[in-house]
């Protein structure tokens, strides 16, 4: 009674298929016609076994791709643009405020200079201090290790 209702279950779904699958299906049909009733089952059998091992078999990719709809494929592609687009404000407002940042440390600096214009002692000091401070930042792990993880 199972195996009935298993193959209903199967013919059901072969009658789904396109017409190539119907052409496949009619064939079966004349074949098995002609084999005895005594190997037939064993042949249903086989064959039910065989397409219960391959929808088994089959990655859920697959049956996801069964499903999928221009529409989704539109959606996919609108998220896909929207995402570039903040990628690219995202990337331009690290480098606004990298600038912003060079024209405020270098504001910083000519500030020491003329403050310290007098006393040049104290000047080289710092001057020494803040270039290191800059080389470091730069040319060092800071701006060089931020660039590769982007």
């Amino acid at each position: 009674m199972a195996e009935n209702e298993q193959i209903v279950k199967d013919r059901e779904e072969t009658s789904e298929l396109s017409e190539d699958g119907k052409e496949i299906e009619a064939e079966l049909e004349e074949v098995l016609d002609s084999v005895p009733p005594e190997h037939r089952k064993i042949l249903e059998r086989m064959m039910i076994s065989s397409v219960q091992l391959s929808s088994i078999a089959s990655p859920p990719e697959a049956v996801v791709m069964k499903k999928l709809t221009p529409e989704h494929i539109s959606q996919f592609l609108e998220g896909a643009s929207q995402e570039m687009q903040k990628s690219y404000t995202e990337k331009f407002h690290k480098k606004l405020f990298t600038f912003l940042s060079m024209i405020v440390a270098m504001i910083f600096f000519v500030v020491v200079i003329i403050l310290l214009r007098d006393d040049t002692e104290v000047m080289e000091k710092v001057i020494y201090a803040v270039g290191g401070v800059c080389a470091g930042a730069f040319g060092g792990y800071g701006l060089a290790k931020r660039k590769s993880d982007d």
